[in-house]
């Protein structure tokens, strides 16, 4: 068993030889590794739509939008940040719509934001006042949201006291006085006239026949106001109910408008129609305000003229009453001494109260 040992020692130190040798061999027969190329990591960008986006600072309530008219433009929005719903694609679906806010420069443009129907700007300085107007004064009820009209005011002006502020003539009453007998003369009273002598040379006093006549005088007051409403609240209510739910555009996943259908007609025996007499909303300064009430409290008749558009010109205007007619236009004021005279030839024209059909029984 001794001599083995170092038989067994021999053996191992020639295996660690062998294994060490192998090693040594295979690292310097290994082939030189080429360096790892490190590749860049690029993101992928986000994918873009386009959509309409204000690009005026601000496009005003009320404004009508057309294509071309540079308040618009489409650009290019990141897909994780487009808005939840109702933005356009482009400036075509757009078209004779109106903006119901202020939208500020690159805000994009939402179907929240639009009417179909013609929206009243608000202009700043503005206050807006209710006028009760007839089926003349409102031009047979043409007039619509946003229009700029002038207001057309006839007051009636009488003879008055200046002490008493009443109506002319006056009344009066004489003071009895005692004669030369000590008798009290009777008291006389009536309506005060003038004396005149007449053509026999008797003096006699002239009392009116009558209430006088009345004078008319017209002018126009206030001036570029705009209609804001047309009718009360319940009469618009109607209206909106009367023609059905509006017609909204079909939308894409994203949000975007595919596409406006046509509105459905609605049906005209079932839109109640206006009345005799509605309220007309202007928009005026607050000093106009000032003015239309007083108008309204004296019992003014009131009439609406319609502008042109975009017509801003103030006019300067004379009052025209009895005298401006004679005088502009050379009516004489002489009574005629033909030996003929004309007769109406028909009833002068007025306008009737209009009733409205009643719905045919279902």
């Amino acid at each position: 068993m001794r001599g083995r040992k170092p038989l067994i020692i021999a053996l191992v130190v020639i295996l660690n030889l062998l294994f060490l040798a192998y090693l040594a061999y295979t690292f310097l027969t290994k082939p030189p590794q080429e360096p790892e190329t490190l590749i860049p990591d690029t993101a992928t960008p986000p994918p873009y739509v386009g959509i309409v986006v204000s690009a005026q600072d601000p496009i005003p309530r009320g404004w009508r939008f057309i294509s071309g008219d540079g308040a618009t433009n489409v650009k290019q929005w990141p897909v994780d940040e487009l808005p939840s719903a109702g933005y356009f694609s482009s400036l075509e679906q757009l078209d004779n719509m109106y903006a119901v806010e202020d939208i500020p420069m690159g805000k994009p443009i939402l179907r929240s934001m639009l009417s179909e129907k013609p929206i009243a700007a608000f202009p700043e300085g503005r206050v807006g006042y209710g006028v009760p107007m007839d089926v003349q004064g409102g031009l047979g009820w043409h007039i619509q949201e946003g229009d700029h009209v002038d207001v057309l005011a006839a007051i009636q002006l009488v003879n008055v006291d200046p002490e008493f502020q009443s109506r002319t003539p006056n009344l009066f009453q004489t003071i009895p006085e005692p004669n030369a007998e000590g008798d009290l003369s009777m008291s006389l009273s009536g309506v005060y006239g003038r004396f005149e002598t007449l053509p026999n040379g008797t003096a006699a006093m002239i009392l009116p026949n009558g209430d006088h006549f009345a004078q008319i005088v017209v002018q126009m007051t206030v001036q570029d106001a705009i209609v804001w409403r047309v009718g009360s609240q319940h009469t618009i209510e109607e209206a909106v109910a009367a023609a059905g739910p509006a017609s909204t555009p079909e939308t894409a996943e994203g949000g975007g408008i595919l596409a406006q259908p046509q509105p459905t007609p609605a049906v005209v025996s079932s839109v109640p129609t206006r009345g005799d007499v509605e309220l007309v909303t202007l928009l005026v300064t607050p000093q106009d305000a000032l003015i239309l009430k007083y108008l309204y409290e004296i019992g003014a008749d009131l009439d609406l003229a319609l502008r042109a558009p975009n017509n801003t010109n103030y006019w300067i205007t004379g009052a025209v009453g009895s005298r401006y007619i004679l005088d502009r236009y050379q009516i004489p004021q002489i009574p005629s001494d033909l030996p003929v005279a004309p007769l109406e030839l028909h009833v002068p024209l007025e306008l009737t109260p209009y009733v409205t059909p009643a719905p045919p029984e279902q």
